[in-house]
């Protein structure tokens, strides 16, 4: 178990609570508010796609299904000022044909505004792939 000063133990909970955002957001919050959790030139890749930028991201995602995001187990390695992490996730669709579960790999960055997403790639949970 590697041992944390005050300030990676901060840090650390900083990136948690950005990565809880995420999936609150997405459900309590407007879209807007939840594309506050990223950086302006952040890059988030699902179904194989790039999407780059804010607008981009919400171009896609603002047509998702509605649903439940249920973020798990997480995994945070620190590196000053950027963070990668690893999150597992179960979603429930409103419509059970888009339920999922998978992980979120994440490079999270320090800003201004605190802890933001700069990258994050979905991996779909599919059993029928291994």
């Amino acid at each position: 178990m590697t041992a944390y000063t005050a300030d990676q133990l901060a840090d650390i909970e900083g990136i948690r609570a950005i990565l809880d955002e995420y999936c609150l957001r997405l459900e309590v919050n407007t879209f807007e508010e939840w594309l506050d959790v990223f950086t302006p030139d952040a890059v988030y890749t699902v179904y194989g796609k790039d999407l780059e930028g804010r607008q981009a991201i919400s171009d896609m995602l603002s047509q998702a299904p509605d649903g439940l995001h249920m973020p798990g187990a997480t995994r945070i390695e620190l590196n000053g000022d950027s963070a990668e992490t690893i999150q597992s996730y179960s979603f429930t669709g409103d419509d059970p044909k888009f339920s999922n579960t998978g992980w979120y790999y994440r490079t999270v960055v320090r800003t201004p505004d605190g802890w933001r997403i700069s990258r994050c790639k979905v991996k779909f949970n599919r059993p029928d792939k291994k």
